[in-house]
């Protein structure tokens, strides 16, 4: 008996200590995964900052522990972006089919013909497209980007089956169509896009910098050496200048989505009219410089 119940502890004690060995085995292992994904988020804000001061200004490299001081502020930037870029829906075939069925592809464009001349005239499409056969790339995905106006004027209408006219009544045109970052799948789009976005973003802040810069050389005659330590010329004061642009993400970039429902004449119309029309979602762009583009992800079948 004795026997037996020693035996019956000592494999209770083997398997505690067999559960311990797998409990700590899988500690190591989960901590080793995680030392990994801490190395791999240290080396991916690094290059984001790096990026980031290559676009806006490498005199900032200047200043002591730059990446430091705007590793948090440019990585908050970078994961709104990613939301942003999130939010723009998945690719749509823009051709001349499309043009017939898709209601946002026919309000965008005024006819067919417009499509065909924007891949013609588009001088980076044409580029791209010269370099990569229709073997390599038989798609096409790229970024599409438009103007949108909306004005009021004073047209005909309809009330019952009477004409009236002098109807005052909104128009909606789209123009200045552009295609960007033109690729070979949605997965290289869906990369390109957020290099786009925040490409452009640090670009416009850049811009505003340097239109602060030329503002302060005006506004003052004073050349000294204490007023040139106080100014943007100096990487510090850059910096913490640039920073205060940085802490608010959405002053800089903002997205927006609203549903239309036009005539095909490009007519706002009510949600009760009966008349033919196109009625379909946009999303728009407002960066830090209140320009506003639409915005769409395309793919064109060569």
């Amino acid at each position: 008996m004795n026997n037996d119940r020693r035996t019956y502890e000592a494999l209770s004690l083997r398997t505690f200590f067999d559960d311990q060995l797998l409990r700590l085995q899988e500690l190591i292992s989960n901590l080793g995964s995680y030392i990994y994904d801490e190395e791999q988020q240290t080396e991916e804000d690094r290059q984001i900052v790096e990026n980031f001061v290559d676009i806006s200004n490498s005199k900032m490299r200047a200043v002591d522990d730059y990446a430091d001081k705007l590793r948090v502020y440019v990585r908050a930037l970078y994961n709104y972006i990613l939301d942003i870029a999130g939010q723009i829906p998945s690719p749509i075939d823009l051709d001349m089919d499309t043009f017939k069925t898709n209601p946002l592809i026919n309000a965008l464009f005024v006819n067919s013909k417009d499509i065909d001349k924007l891949f013609k005239n588009d001088g980076d499409v044409s580029a791209y497209l010269r370099s990569h056969s229709e073997y390599q790339v038989p798609i096409m995905y790229a970024l599409l980007t438009a103007g949108k106006s909306e004005k009021k004027i004073l047209g005909v209408g309809m009330q019952g089956d009477m004409i009236i006219r002098e109807v005052p009544q909104q128009a909606v045109n789209f123009f200045s169509h552009k295609i960007h970052a033109p690729c070979a799948s949605s997965a290289e789009l869906n990369t390109t896009l957020k290099e786009y976005l925040f490409s452009r973003v640090v670009a416009l802040i850049k811009q505003e910098m340097a239109s602060h810069m030329t503002n302060q050389l005006f506004k003052t005659s004073d050349d000294s050496y204490e007023s040139r330590v106080n100014s943007l010329a100096n990487p510090d004061i850059y910096l913490n200048t640039l920073i205060e642009y940085l802490k608010i993400p959405s002053n800089l970039l903002s997205i927006n989505k609203t549903h239309f429902k036009l005539s095909k004449l490009g007519i706002k119309l009510d949600d009760d009219d009966e008349q033919s029309a196109n009625e379909f979602d946009i999303h728009e762009l407002t960066w830090s410089n209140d320009t506003r583009n639409v915005v769409l992800q395309i793919a064109h079948v060569r």
